[in-house]
């Protein structure tokens, strides 16, 4: 059976941190938008069916400018004060497409190779839900895919609808907003 893989994009973060007078997603790494690579990965990616940006409401222009030329994006959806809450609004912006697996990736990240989506993808797919890690080591990073058994990480995931499902609502009920 072929699994519907849909992906979030959650790019509607401030970027404060990495200071700057533009958000980190927009700046440019090699020539181009680092928004533009990292949705890149994803909608060029032969396993991926949809790819749901999320956006800032006041990045509309930076992100029509920074996303051009790239086929198979979703219309993009508005996010929320935390991360928590932006990745929620790509969650039910991808209700009506029902996939059966959803990956979620930061914008920020654009170097995200083609063998590690796939290792997501397969590993949430076998265990219900993954994050991918990297290690460090003395010669350099090495990318792997973990398990997880009943959660979903912050920084990068993948999940099934049979796994382990994100309850946004209930999280922000009991009080867990600060998940960034």
């Amino acid at each position: 059976m072929t699994s519907k893989v849909a992906a979030v994009i959650v790019a509607a973060g401030r970027g404060h941190r990495a200071g700057g007078e533009m958000p980190k997603q927009y700046r440019h790494i090699g020539g181009e938008p680092v928004i533009h690579a990292a949705l890149a990965a994803f909608a060029g990616h032969p396993q991926i069916d949809a790819v749901q940006p999320v956006i800032h409401a006041d990045d509309e222009p930076q992100f029509r400018a920074a996303t051009a030329g790239l086929a198979r994006l979703r219309t993009p959806v508005s996010g929320g004060a935390s991360r928590q809450a932006s990745v929620y609004a790509g969650l039910e912006a991808l209700r009506g497409a029902a996939p059966d697996i959803v990956l979620i990736h930061d914008a920020a990240r654009p170097f995200v190779s083609d063998a590690l989506i796939a290792r997501a993808i397969a590993a949430a797919s076998k265990h219900g839900a993954a994050v991918p890690a990297s290690q460090e080591t003395e010669s350099g990073t090495v990318d792997s895919t973990v398990a997880v058994d009943g959660a979903v990480g912050a920084a990068g995931s993948g999940f099934t609808r049979r796994g382990a499902k994100p309850r946004p609502a209930a999280m922000q009920a009991n009080g867990m907003t600060g998940i960034r």
